[in-house]
């Protein structure tokens, strides 16, 4: 694929994440009974409640699509190296555990058990979360070692970290569903500002900037 194709995927690590904001946003304002604080943004896709299915084929899926599609421009655009490649790799799968998770939706109320879509939705989503911030932290540690991607390390690296202490605080949380939902959206929040701003970076980086090639 020519640069200037994987140029224009790169930007799915912005439009993918302001989509799903969109939607969420969308969807919890059409539910009354629906709390940013205290749910989890899934049980807005819960089998057999209102508009699950706009969150889940509107908001879930075509996000990690095109998440998976900036992880696939990481990957072709960074200077290749091991643990650049790594790191580009671990992004994309979360994207595919975004495009799962909206394909197998939670049962109302996202229990802990629950049917097999339920249970499959919930092994998918932690493993999901995890290689999105080992992802982000390893892709950190390579940009040190290149110019151009070098005033990205720091924040990257920070960024991972921050996301390790939401994700601690969110799984701690979910025995007493207090402050459940405002965990997980600070999280997605770190996530998905780090998508947009290394989504720009990578779009700006071809064509305008030769990127470092420097491992």
């Amino acid at each position: 694929m020519k640069r200037t194709s994987l140029k224009r995927l790169a930007l799915g690590g912005v439009a993918g994440p302001i989509l799903f904001t969109v939607i969420m946003l969308l969807c919890a304002n059409l539910r009354s009974d629906y709390s940013h604080t205290h749910h989890f943004v899934s049980e807005l896709g819960a089998t057999g409640t209102s508009n699950a299915d706009l969150m889940n084929w509107a908001g879930f899926i075509p996000a990690g699509v095109m998440i998976v599609l900036f992880g696939g421009s990481l990957t072709q655009l960074l200077p290749k190296s091991f643990l650049g490649r790594t790191g580009s790799v671990l992004i994309l799968i979360f994207g595919i555990g975004m495009v799962v998770v909206g394909s197998f939706s939670c049962d109302p109320g996202c229990p802990r058990e629950g049917s097999l879509e339920n249970n499959l939705h919930d092994q998918i989503s932690g493993p999901a979360f995890m290689c999105a911030i080992i992802g982000i932290l390893i892709l950190g540690i390579s940009f040190r070692r290149l110019h151009f991607w070098r005033e990205f390390w720091l924040y990257s690296v920070v960024s991972a970290l921050v996301s390790v202490g939401l994700l601690l605080g969110l799984i701690s949380s979910i025995e007493s569903h207090t402050y459940t939902g405002l965990w997980q959206r600070l999280l997605l929040l770190t996530i998905f500002l780090w998508l947009t701003m290394v989504g720009l970076k990578l779009f700006k980086s071809v064509g305008d900037t030769e990127v470092d090639n420097h491992i």
